[in-house]
This record gives structure tokens, C-alpha cells and sequence, in this order.
């Protein structure tokens, strides 16, 4: 009779929160999401963490969303070479246009695949630390990419999301949306 009245209970609970607690979201909608993630462009070291920002605002079908896509990651490394030292510095940007599929939309658990082009832009330079007679080298590099990913959304109400995504840069990155 108590383990009834727990499962009693406990579908109540769930009944009542999943009517409150799962709002959907209107698909459709201006989403704007910050995020971080790993990997990607090739930097390790320290201070490596990609830093993302998604604009999605043109709804092309009910399914359909397309927007921008921008990351941003800087890392350096210090290097010792027995009478000298110095660091490199890396950094990556790409900034790319991007139209994700979703699965769901409007629904709690939105999964999404898309694709991006966009531009890349990486840089490196070196420095000497101390006695620097020697060259201080840098270059730059840049160019069109294209893409996909593949994640989804959990709308934790009309507003605001988490998202999980897997694609070019970074590799993998997690963020939270909001609904404008």
C-alpha cells in the first residue's frame, strides 16, 4: 500500500511538472546563444577554451532556421630552448552563416544537423622573453570553410535553452540561448 501510494504520488509529480515545468518553445523565434566548448583550429597549451556566440533569426520553414555562427579562441605556449625562452601566441576566429534542421521544433528536446560557411581567420607570433637579438616571427592565415553540426536543444521554458553541439569550432561546445 505505500509503495502505491509512492507511485501515486510520484506520477502526480511528474504529471504536474511536465505541464508546468516543459513550456514550449514557439518555434521560429530570434534565438541568441553564448557558449564555450573544446577543441578545434588546432590550439592546446593554456587558455585554449573556443568562446561562441549563435544569432539565429530567418525562419525559412517551420523545420528550417538559419543565422550566424562566430568563435573565438586564443591560447600561448612557453617555450625554453636551454639560454632562451620565449611564447607563442595563437589565436582563431571564424565568423560563418549557418541553417540548422530541426527535428522537433517547438518541442522541449529540439534535435538539430546543419551546415555552415563561413571565414576563418588564425594568426601566430612569436616572442622573445629577455635578450632579444633574434627575429620575432608571425604569420596569418584565413580562409572559407564549410561545415556541419549536429545537436539539440532542451528548452527549459519558453525562453531559455541549453544546447549541445558537435561540429567544426569547436569540436563539441555547450551554451544557453535565449528567446528574443
Amino acid at each position: 500500500m505505500k509503495r502505491l501510494f509512492s507511485i501515486g504520488v510520484l506520477a502526480s509529480l511528474l504529471v504536474l511538472f511536465t505541464g508546468t515545468s516543459l513550456a514550449q518553445f514557439d518555434a521560429g523565434k530570434t534565438t541568441v546563444g553564448v557558449g564555450a566548448g573544446f577543441g578545434g583550429g588546432g590550439l592546446d597549451g593554456s587558455g585554449a577554451i573556443p568562446i561562441t556566440l549563435e544569432i539565429n533569426f530567418l525562419k525559412l520553414s517551420d523545420n528550417l532556421q538559419g543565422g550566424i555562427f562566430a568563435a573565438y579562441a586564443s591560447t600561448s605556449e612557453e617555450m625554453n630552448f636551454f639560454t632562451a625562452k620565449g611564447e607563442w601566441s595563437f589565436t582563431n576566429i571564424i565568423v560563418a552563416a549557418q541553417t540548422n534542421y530541426h527535428f522537433s521544433p517547438g518541442a522541449t528536446f529540439d534535435p538539430f544537423a546543419g551546415v555552415a560557411l563561413g571565414y576563418n581567420v588564425a594568426s601566430a607570433s612569436w616572442s622573445w622573453d629577455g635578450n632579444t637579438n633574434l627575429a620575432e616571427p608571425s604569420a596569418t592565415a584565413g580562409g572559407f570553410f564549410y561545415s556541419g553540426q549536429v545537436g539539440f536543444n532542451y528548452w527549459l521554458g519558453k525562453s531559455t535553452a541549453i544546447q549541445l553541439r558537435a561540429g567544426y569550432f569547436p569540436y563539441v561546445s555547450a551554451s544557453i540561448h535565449f528567446s528574443l
